[in-house]
């Protein structure tokens, strides 16, 4: 089973264009509020920046699961990519994570436009009985739970880090 989500935004940052170029392309720094996502590593495999990191769900009657993510980090001139990796491990599900935010100038300050698209794979067994379709229904409302939440609290969060970020450039 897969469900998939599209995020997009745009906030205004008082950074200057550089500035915010840095910021989107700083996964750790720009994604430090992110409630929804645990354990991320930023790490260099040869010349590639991989992102890994778990999304914590509840699933209903499996308890609280985690979806494992891999992506690639590269740069865009005005910004930044991600582009996502299939994970081969044997589990519940994972997800798959690709996006990209660019910066445009401003008068003062900067804008970011981010667009992520999440999907969540989940390795299920085909159900027999109307119960294990019920069961199937259930998650896969939890999951599209998961990633609507996730599309609302994106924005917030990031502009939380960039917040912080603008009162050091500040400072």
């Amino acid at each position: 089973m897969d469900i998939a989500h599209a995020v997009h935004f745009t906030i205004d940052l008082a950074l200057a264009p550089a500035e915010a170029v840095e910021f989107v392309r700083d996964v750790r720094r720009s994604l430090a509020k992110a409630a929804f996502i645990r354990d991320m590593e930023v790490f260099r495999a040869g010349e590639l920046t991989h992102v890994r990191a778990v999304l914590p769900v509840n699933a209903a009657f499996f308890g609280e699961q985690e979806l494992m993510f891999e992506s690639v980090l590269s740069e865009a001139a005005r910004g930044a990519l991600l582009s996502p990796l299939p994970l081969s491990e044997s589990r519940l599900g994972w997800a798959e994570v690709a996006g990209r935010a660019e910066v445009q100038p401003l008068p003062s300050g900067s804008r970011v436009f981010y667009d992520f698209d999440i999907t969540i794979h989940l390795n299920l067994p085909e159900p027999e009985k109307w119960g294990g379709r019920a069961l199937l229904k259930m998650i896969h409302f939890t999951a599209q739970r998961v990633l609507e939440n996730i599309a609302a609290d994106f924005p917030t969060a990031v502009q939380a880090a960039a917040a912080e970020t603008e009162a050091a450039y500040q400072a």
